[in-house]
């Protein structure tokens, strides 16, 4: 159906009718061909199943050391992270990076940001032992940060990649190109938020970001047109004591090849680990 169509549609009908459109195109999922370089990396991993029914993927490598898990943002992938993870595993670390529902190889063609959630907690329970870090990526970042409430996660370190300060970065798609009323954003707003446990305005201010204190790195580049780096400015105010690196020239998904965050989040993860404030 053209997205012609969907505009028209959101606009004539009812919002609760409208916004099952909405949902439809926002949930439904991408997935992109892996670079050179991220197949390379993903083809040094060993696959890993994890969920209730052990059909969802996840990528391994190294034998020992602490455990850091990696996870892809919206319409990203494990292969995406694969060259970071194995950077780090390199380093003495075991790094495994997760393909969320509707990601990568695991199954389904759509998303939401209950999956990241869910997903996050599934693999640290299938996994049943202790997370030295996570490190995510855009949504993964921001949904993992609330799976440390919602699903009780945790972990001694963090690394925060061009992560949104709250679930927006839909809202401005869906604004852009179906601009629907705006009871019909409320409405869909108000979906987003149920699967944080929070409200909208709890999540403006910031609500998953609290509490963790020195162990947290925050990375945003410059050139990043999807998440601006100001936001890391804001995100920064909700994590006393965390670490903000900027780069320039990369954009929102090219950074996770950058040398410049290899060796930020290397050197972040081989320093003692301070008290997380958790």
């Amino acid at each position: 159906m053209p997205i012609q169509l969907f505009r028209f549609l959101v606009r004539l009908l009812p919002a609760a009718l409208a916004l099952r459109i909405v949902r439809a195109l926002a949930t439904r999922s991408q997935r992109s061909a892996a670079t050179p370089e991220q197949q390379q990396a993903l083809a040094g991993a060993r696959r890993l199943q994890y969920g209730e029914s052990g059909s969802n993927a996840a990528w391994a490598w190294g034998d020992s050391g602490p455990l850091v898990v990696f996870v892809h943002g919206w319409n990203g992938s494990a292969a995406q992270m694969a060259p970071l993870a194995a950077h780090v595993a390199a380093l003495g670390f075991r790094s495994v990076a997760i393909d969320v529902t509707g990601h990568g190889a695991s199954p389904g063609q759509r998303t939401d940001w209950a999956c990241f959630i869910n997903d996050v907690a599934a693999l640290q329970q299938s996994l049943g032992e202790e997370v030295h870090a996570y490190v995510g990526h855009s949504a993964g970042a921001m949904t993992l940060m609330a799976a440390r409430a919602a699903r009780g996660v945790r972990a001694a370190r963090y690394v925060s990649i061009c992560a949104p300060s709250h679930p927006f970065p839909p809202i401005e798609v869906i604004r852009k190109r179906l601009n629907p009323p705006e009871a019909v954003l409320a409405l869909y707003r108000g979906h987003i938020a149920r699967q944080f446990g929070r409200s909208w305005e709890q999540l403006e201010a910031g609500a998953v970001w609290a509490g963790t204190g020195a162990g947290h790195l925050l990375f945003y580049d410059e050139g990043d047109r999807f998440v601006p780096h100001a936001v890391g400015d804001r995100v920064l105010g909700w994590c006393p004591g965390a670490r903000l690196v900027k780069t320039q020239g990369y954009g929102h998904t090219r950074v996770l090849a950058s040398p410049e965050l290899a060796g930020a989040v290397g050197g972040f993860l081989l320093q003692p680990a301070p008290d997380s404030g958790e």
